[in-house]
């Protein structure tokens, strides 16, 4: 009987492309309601238009793009349906991986200290780029100690959903600290060797996050937070 081999395949321009755009979806750099040109996208990464739209394409099919029309793509603005769902999924998801991270974790406080420091540094500056990279880290230092890849990657697939509403989460703080640190209570949760109390610091986190989101959606329920088109 034969069996035919698969050949491994080296990534294509898109490919490669599609990863540095879902990054920049992570880090913030697409707002809410923006407009994401083909041809701009193109000429910022120097490539042609081809592979520019498939990996937008692909990003569409991941839900963190979506078409407005036949021709114009779009960074989604969150409606309160959309962001319940991704309440209940992170809650679900990142609490699962952080207790079953914790055991791997017991030496890693003094590095998660470290990235929590990183991240109320951005808060204070206001930095909006090293906020979402900072907050973004100090998670999935944790997630990865889970040593769970299936549940991980539905984690980055809903962080890439959310990722440029957490935008908001940096401007509510005003470059001010919250008055409730849940980072800080983690660690220490860490360092106490409660699991329990670790698991729901993340989800209180995480929770303070959507919160924040979602009380913007209020305020503003039909203004798209667009700065122009993506470059």
């Amino acid at each position: 009987m034969h069996i035919e081999t698969v050949r491994f395949q080296p990534n294509t321009t898109a490919d490669d492309l599609l990863a540095r755009l879902r990054a920049r979806l992570f880090d913030g750099s697409f707002a809410p309601g923006e407009t994401v040109s083909i041809r701009r996208i193109a000429q910022a990464e120097e490539v042609s238009v081809i592979p520019a739209r498939d990996a937008l394409r692909g990003l569409v099919a991941e839900g963190a793009l979506e078409f407005r029309d036949a021709r114009t793509i779009v960074v989604p603005v969150l409606d309160d349906a959309t962001l319940d769902e991704l309440r209940y999924g992170r809650l679900s998801l990142e609490a699962e991986l952080a207790e079953r991270a914790f055991a791997q974790l017991a030496d890693a406080h003094a590095e998660l200290a470290a990235l929590d420091d990183d991240v109320s540094a951005a808060i204070l500056a206001r930095d909006l780029a090293a906020y979402m990279q900072t907050n973004r880290a100090f998670h999935f230092r944790i997630y990865r100690a889970a040593r769970a890849p299936v549940l991980q990657k539905l984690a980055e697939s809903m962080w890439l959903r959310i990722g440029p509403s957490l935008r908001i989460v940096c401007d509510a703080y005003a470059g001010l600290l919250p008055a409730s640190d849940y980072h800080q209570l983690a660690i220490a949760a860490l360092r106490a060797g409660d699991r329990f109390a670790f698991r729901k610091a993340i989800e209180a986190d995480i929770a303070q996050g959507i919160d924040e989101i979602a009380r913007h959606i209020k305020r503003s329920p039909n203004v798209h937070e667009e700065k122009g088109h993506a470059t």
